[in-house]
């Protein structure tokens, strides 16, 4: 088996770091994997990361499981105590796989915005402009080799 996979691989594995807000790429690589069809109606994670074309369409939407913690497991030195959690600022590293068809020529890491309130039984309130929309943190180019 070959370790460079063919210039036609279908996928591309992500690692970035983060610190808050910041995002940051330090990885991209291609690998030959199918990735499973991923609909925005099924969407449950609160960030994700996009494949765009060149003109900024959005191909592809995967959900980045168990990045942007914000809280830490403290253990006690008695260990008859709980394991408690305390709140951290988001800090560390995540790896995503995204399919990399040959149109796809961006990533863009979004945090998902807040999901539409009903407010027609509360009057005077209104939705706030733009409340909805998922928020770009950053976006990189990705690479083409071969």
């Amino acid at each position: 088996m070959s370790e460079q996979p063919s210039p036609g691989a279908g996928a591309v594995r992500l690692i970035f770091e983060y610190e808050g807000d910041t995002v940051r790429l330090v990885s991209q690589e291609a690998v030959d994997v199918e990735i499973p069809r991923f609909a925005p109606t099924e969407q449950q994670a609160e960030h994700f990361v996009e494949t765009r074309d060149d003109k900024g369409n959005l191909l592809s939407r995967v959900p980045v499981r168990g990045g942007f913690v914000q809280s830490t497991e403290v253990f006690p030195e008695d260990h008859n105590e709980p394991i408690t959690r305390v709140d951290t600022e988001a800090r560390g590293a995540f790896t995503v796989v995204v399919p990399a068809p040959r149109e796809a020529v961006r990533v863009a890491v979004m945090r998902a915005g807040r999901p539409p309130v009903d407010l027609s039984g509360a009057p005077g309130l209104t939705p706030t402009p733009g409340g909805s929309e998922d928020v770009e943190l950053a976006n990189f180019p990705l690479e083409r080799r071969g």
